[in-house]
């Protein structure tokens, strides 16, 4: 499999200073991600820390073996019991067949970072991917996009509305599933692996199991040879075991939304922007209520849902947690804290959007006593086919420059060149010798009198409507005369560049599977580690 690293050039600036090592960003941080020595002064930190570790492992073989435990990771499970055992993590939503390619890129990346400080710490470092069972945007989540008839399409599982139920608690319907999945493969050409392929997906999910259930169960299929261990956020034993965690960061509450709020000033002062609204009244925690998550803030003292619906001092709320810790669970700035509070990370893997909200937090940990984690951003990757290739070449066209701008340039400049005089060039011309030659008669209709010098402008203006209607038609002919290469375009387009964005957040990998075999995604797993990268570019 071949690979070249490419640059991206629509980045935020707080990325790609990070990616540069600026020191105007890594003040917000404890580690430099790029500097190999930060793993062994990271893993020397966490080996004074204690965990839960023997309960911990309790939790993940029960969730693991409802998804099909392998010896592999029963194998990694245990060496979590042990002190020198440490974690590469990072995690997603339950996406439908995995969701966009860039959760495979983040499991890829999680494997092959775990895989790499192994060896060099000389150490036991296991790849943990973390599913947000908790969430409840079902509309995130609840398709694909398809290609069919030459464009992209999104494919919705048509089911009904469970208000904000938890992921991890919305059942399939085995019937409603098997009809989604067979309008998904009817848009894929039948190759050696369709059969097998369809099998493998159907295999994963029956009846009222879970969406959660259904993810985990295809990831563990996929690299059921990596020993990947995956943990649902939501699951009640986990809650247990999380209880006292939440206790801290309730006691904490006062110093951990103010830390944030100061956090994103200095970052907005430096001129970076973080997608996050932040108060000092936030409790950054959610309460779970008839199956709905309730956002809590903290007002005179008190913790509070924004509709009301609940209201508790703060001794009721530890009592609350310590009674019923499955009516809570994290938002966006608590959720990395309590990671660290449950497993012993090496090394936190994130996407652009992950890495911008870590950036808020260095303050907030602290507050706690804890430190932030290595940040190592995932790879970035796009799948490259062979069969693109002579198109390429035929059109004249840079991969980089179509992966950060498409091919809508491209195609435009190559239908000028199919005239023997440029359509839109020779039009614009004749408009002008036109203009200059009606400009007398403009002129002397408006010396005769004023209403015919505005009806003489009005007769310029149809002359040339008229020739824009000429130009169209003109320019619909030679599209019509060459649709099969703007058909080649536009197919380059989508699969490089879809919705003017990058591949990985919008086509899934059972598009590549099934024409370049179920082995994929494990072969993904050979792309070198370059983590100071932009972009990675896979020739598959």
């Amino acid at each position: 499999m071949k690979c070249h690293s490419i640059e991206l050039v629509k980045q935020s600036s707080l990325i790609k200073d990070y990616r540069n090592r600026e020191e105007s960003i890594y003040k917000h941080f404890h580690y430099d991600p790029y500097h190999l020595k930060n793993f062994k002064k990271r893993y020397e930190y966490l080996m004074e820390q204690t965990y839960k570790r023997e309960q911990l492992a309790e939790v993940l073989l029960k969730q693991n073996e409802k998804w099909g435990l392998t010896d592999q990771v029963r194998h990694h499970i245990e060496l979590l019991k042990q002190p020198e055992t440490v974690v590469v993590i990072g995690g997603q939503q339950a996406g439908l067949l995995t969701g966009p390619l860039y959760t495979v890129n983040k499991i890829v990346s999680i494997i092959v970072q775990a895989k790499e400080q192994s060896e060099y710490l000389g150490q036991p470092v296991i790849p943990v991917f973390w599913i947000a069972g908790e969430d409840h945007d079902f509309e995130e989540i609840n398709h694909i996009h398809t290609y069919q008839h030459d464009q992209l399409k999104k494919h919705k599982v048509d089911t009904d509305a469970l208000n904000k139920t938890p992921v991890s608690k919305r059942p399939i319907d085995s019937e409603e599933m098997d009809e989604w999945l067979e309008q998904t493969f009817s848009t894929l050409k039948e190759t050696q692996y369709t059969k097998e392929l369809y099998k493998l997906i159907k295999s994963t999910y029956q009846d009222k199991d879970s969406y959660v259930d259904f993810f985990a169960k295809l990831i563990q299929k996929f690299y059921a040879s990596e020993g990947l261990v995956l943990v649902d956020s939501d699951h009640p034993d986990l809650r247990q075991l999380e209880k006292d965690y939440f206790k801290e960061m309730i006691n904490h509450q006062p110093l951990i939304a103010e830390s944030v709020v100061n956090q994103l000033e200095s970052l907005e002062g430096q001129g970076y922007t973080v997608n996050l609204d932040a108060s000092t009244e936030d409790g950054h925690l959610f309460y779970h209520l008839n199956g709905e998550r309730l956002l809590l803030e903290v007002i005179n003292g008190q913790w509070v849902s924004k509709d009301e619906q609940i209201t508790l001092t703060q001794d009721e709320i530890l009592d609350e947690v310590n009674r019923h810790p499955d009516r809570f669970s994290n938002n966006v700035v608590t959720r990395p804290m309590m990671q660290e509070m449950v497993f012993p990370v090496l090394s936190f893997i994130g996407g652009p959007g992950e890495i911008a909200y870590w950036a808020t937090l260095k303050s907030a940990f602290e507050a706690c006593r804890l430190q932030l984690p290595i940040i190592t951003p995932r790879l970035t990757m796009t799948l490259f086919q062979p069969k693109h290739k002579p198109l390429l070449e035929r059109y004249g066209m840079e991969l980089e420059k179509v992966i950060n701008e498409g091919t809508t340039q491209y195609k435009l400049n190559w239908l000028k060149r199919q005239t023997s005089s440029p359509v839109e060039s020779l039009i614009d011309q004749v408009n002008k010798e036109i203009e200059s030659i009606h400009q007398p008669i403009r002129k002397l209709a408006a010396e005769i009198q004023d209403d015919l010098g505005a009806y003489a402008e009005s007769n310029l203006r149809i002359i040339q409507s008229e020739l824009r209607k000429v130009e169209k038609r003109m320019l619909s002919e030679v599209k019509k005369k060459h649709q099969h290469s703007i058909d080649q375009f536009n197919e380059l387009n989508d699969y490089y560049y879809p919705y003017r964005g990058l591949q990985e957040r919008t086509w899934n990998i059972i598009y590549f599977m099934n024409e370049y075999g179920l082995e994929l995604p494990l072969q993904i797993l050979n792309v070198p580690p370059r983590w100071e990268q932009d972009h990675l570019v896979l020739e598959i």
